[in-house]
């Protein structure tokens, strides 16, 4: 089941990808998409994938090979959306891999097959900070609602991102940091002059 943080992350590159045109419903719509449909693997034990299977949770479907995969069908479907197509594939990759790099930081697990097909060993990350979210209807169980609170404040920077109105602050800031001053030449000028 899809948790919070990675359709935060979805809706954070959809925000800064749109900047150079194109819609920001349509791009976060995308984004997201690349960044939960790991999450679909659930279905594998009940499409009959047996025990140990690669197909199962937080198998092959995690793997950065077919985040890669998955950046480059999002080029061909959607195209660029305001960028160009490799654009949106090195984007789309990117975001699609975010979900197997996050899920490697949750504790209670196996791990993840970040390498497949290359080799089916399972990765965690030396700390596991953010906890499992339950799969299925457990995620509406008070450890699910524990679970959710912590992902708004892990992710609570992207999720401002995501819902400031117009541009970001982050962008403002740079923007008004590193203009030039406007009075820091006449003033030289004056100090230079006899």
């Amino acid at each position: 089941m899809p948790s919070i943080g990675h359709v935060v992350v979805g809706l954070a590159a959809g925000r800064w990808y749109a900047r150079a045109g194109g819609s920001r419903a349509a791009a976060s719509a995308v984004f997201v998409a690349l960044s939960t449909f790991q999450d679909l693997d659930f279905l594998a034990r009940r499409l009959g994938a047996p025990a140990g299977s690669a197909w199962l949770h937080r198998g092959a479907i995690h793997a950065l090979a077919t985040a890669a995969l998955a950046g480059l069908a999002a080029a061909a479907l959607v195209g660029g959306q305001g960028r160009s197509r490799a654009a949106m594939a090195l984007a789309g990759a990117l975001v699609a891999a975010s979900h197997g790099l996050l899920d490697t930081l949750t504790g209670g697990g196996a791990g993840v097959m970040l390498a497949w097909p290359l080799t089916a060993d399972r990765f965690l990350a030396p700390w596991t900070w953010m906890p499992a979210a339950p799969m299925g209807l457990r995620l509406l169980s008070s450890r699910g609602a524990s679970v959710a609170l912590r992902e708004l404040v892990l992710f609570g920077p992207l999720l401002l991102y995501v819902a400031w109105p117009g541009r970001p602050v982050s962008a403002l800031l740079l923007r008004r940091w590193c203009a030039p001053s406007r009075g820091a030449g006449e003033a030289g000028r004056r100090r230079a002059a006899p």
